[in-house]
């Protein structure tokens, strides 16, 4: 029993020895960093506070004052609030530091409250962008809704429009089968470029009236009837026959033959297009392009630095500032000369394109030369049963023939339609199907289920 009551007033008096050391070192440590304060060493000044209060186990109130200072110096404020804080909880009213850490705690809340108050405003200022966000983009959606909603009842009553026009095609076609003359089905083909009947009318038209056919010997072309040559073998080039003549070349000089084999426009031209609507586009060896006619007339006394063959009625021409319009089988320009680029129209609409900006932008105009849409896509296809696709910002979508969208260009792909209505459309990695009024499906077991991404 004595040996305990030895063992722990032993214990007791080294415990008191070593707070007593600790105490003797922390006491020689705090004008050292009072030194560092002094010197502005505000890092070096918290380190050594630090040191004094671990070997004391707690702070004090010259360590919380050392604290403060050298925390609200380097403006690090919330170690300077929180040692503030710790400060006056040592209830230090005699401390000599008093007065002077009241001037900080009263700085410090001003602060933290001007902090407060700005997260506040930060917070209602952004609130109130967020509304603002949120509404301007629940406008956009509902004007896009509204404009594809109108669009879509554009493409019902173009619809019923069709229904009439194929009616009226129809009439026309019975009508040239009754009168039965060659002359009747060109007309026919003439009067509806992209009919639904035109493919079978040039195909009744071949075999009632059977152009001579191309036909290949001893490496030359020639065109035969029944087997023998009507134009002899003698050509390096040579195309099907198209209003009633045929392009053939050789020595790269082209000219065109008739059904007779009669050689009616000489071999005269550096580059030559098949005759359609009754013309054809040529380039002399003078680098100078224009339209004749099956004789090897000129349409018109007009001169050009291009000109495309004729499509549905109208052909290309670049004038000498380099823009292109078109023109129809009379000579007479319907679309005036002001695009850079162009195409070839389809469905009565083309793509055309437009320098801006020193980018080539892209839209659409119909066969009066009318604007369908601003020129705002990268890439622009020929249309498919009233639909096109479109590409900007390396996105595809779908665009009606007013040129309204039928869906976003946010599509990494849409292939061409297919036969059954369908194209492919590729997006985030899926691959789905979309129709022509750009709703999605997927085909199960080889019909097609409608799907939303």
């Amino acid at each position: 029993m004595k040996r305990a009551i030895y063992l722990l007033l032993a214990s007791s008096l080294s415990l008191s020895v070593c707070a007593q050391n600790n105490d003797a070192k922390a006491r020689e440590l705090y004008p050292k960093a009072m030194e560092l304060f002094n010197a502005k060493e505000y890092k070096a000044t918290i380190n050594k506070v630090n040191e004094i209060d671990k070997l004391l186990g707690k702070g004090n109130a010259r360590t919380n004052y050392l604290r403060t200072k050298a925390a609200y110096a380097l403006n690090d404020y919330n170690l300077a609030q929180s040692a503030c804080k710790a400060y006056f909880e040592s209830m230090p009213k005699q401390d000599k530091g008093y007065s002077e850490m009241v001037v900080i705690k009263e700085s410090l809340m001003s602060y933290f409250q001007a902090q407060m108050k700005k997260r506040q405003e930060d917070a209602a200022a952004w609130e109130a962008q967020e509304a603002d966000r949120k509404a301007r983009e629940a406008a956009e959606e509902a004007s896009r809704q509204a404009q594809m909603k109108a669009a879509a009842e554009k493409r019902a009553a173009y619809a019923s429009e069709l229904e009439a026009k194929d009616k009226r095609e129809a009439e026309a076609y019975a009508n040239a089968q009754k009168t039965g003359t060659k002359a009747a089905y060109q007309e026919f083909i003439y009067d509806y470029p992209y009919g639904k009947k035109v493919a079978e009318a040039k195909r009744e038209m071949n075999k009632k009236w059977p152009s001579p056919v191309r036909t290949l010997k001893n490496g030359k072309y020639g065109y035969t009837v029944n087997g023998k040559f009507v134009v002899k073998p003698k050509y390096e080039y040579a195309t099907d026959f198209s209003d009633g003549v045929a392009r053939v070349g050789k020595d790269g000089k082209y000219g065109y033959v008739n059904e007779s084999g009669e050689e009616v426009v000489p071999l005269q031209y550096t580059a030559a297009s098949s005759f359609n609507y009754g013309v054809a586009a040529v380039k002399d060896q003078n680098g100078e392009a224009y339209f004749i006619l099956p004789s090897g007339a000129r349409l018109q006394d007009a001169t050009y630095l291009d000109t495309k063959s004729f499509k549905e009625g109208l052909a290309a021409c670049q004038d000498e500032n380099y823009l292109y319009g078109f023109v129809d089988n009379k000579g007479r320009l319907v679309v005036q000369n002001k695009y850079n680029t162009v195409g070839w129209f389809n469905e009565g609409i083309c793509a055309v394109g437009k320098n801006i900006n020193g980018k080539t932008l892209y839209g659409y105009i119909d066969n009066k030369g009318n604007q369908l849409c601003d020129f705002l896509y990268d890439e622009a296809k020929d249309f498919q049963g009233g639909v096109a696709r479109v590409k900007t910002n390396g996105k595809y979508g779908l665009v009606d023939r007013f040129g309204s969208p039928i869906t976003c260009c946010d599509y990494d792909y849409i292939s061409e339609f297919k036969a059954d209505g369908y194209a492919l459309a590729k997006r985030s990695n899926l691959e789905v199907y979309i129709d022509k009024e750009g709703q999605l499906w997927a085909k199960v077991n080889g019909k097609y289920v409608a799907v939303k991404f």
